[in-house]
């Protein structure tokens, strides 16, 4: 019998702390996606049809985005290192949420503002596109 290590009792907790994450990070999407709805059912039925899609859009934007950093953190507890452009992808997404929030709401924006937010996703696509090509992955032939 092998005596277990103090690197092997590193892993197993390890192990079991992600354990516990994904399901704590599984209860959090549920309970979010049971309070989208509820708020869809809530915003119908007491006030304006324009009103209610309003919020109904930007709280299922920010469910996609919150559903897009989880799934960032799983990538990361199954190998262990963060890859850039599974990073990336909740910070685009983040960037056109607010992009479309501002568009969709009664807000008013500058040339320049929608300018930036170009310049950024542009920036944020490059960057994304760079980490794809460039992986440890794809230099070692996987």
């Amino acid at each position: 019998m092998k005596i277990p290590t103090m690197h092997d009792a590193f892993n197993m907790a390890i192990k079991i702390i992600v354990i516990i994450l994904t399901v704590f990070i599984i209860a959090v999407l549920v309970v979010g996606l049971f309070h989208t709805i509820w708020e869809i059912k809530e915003f119908l039925f007491t006030k304006s049809i324009g009103q209610s899609f309003n919020i109904i859009v930007v709280n299922i934007l920010t469910f996609l985005v919150i559903i897009e950093l989880f799934r960032s953190f799983l990538v990361y507890f199954e190998i262990h290192r963060f890859r850039l452009n599974t990073m990336i992808d909740p910070a685009i997404i983040f960037v056109i949420r607010e992009l479309i929030v501002k568009l969709y709401g009664e807000q008013n924006m500058s040339w320049e503002t929608i300018t930036a937010f170009g310049f950024l996703l542009l920036c944020l696509g490059i960057i994304r596109s760079l980490a794809v090509k460039y992986s440890p992955h794809a230099e070692m032939g996987q």
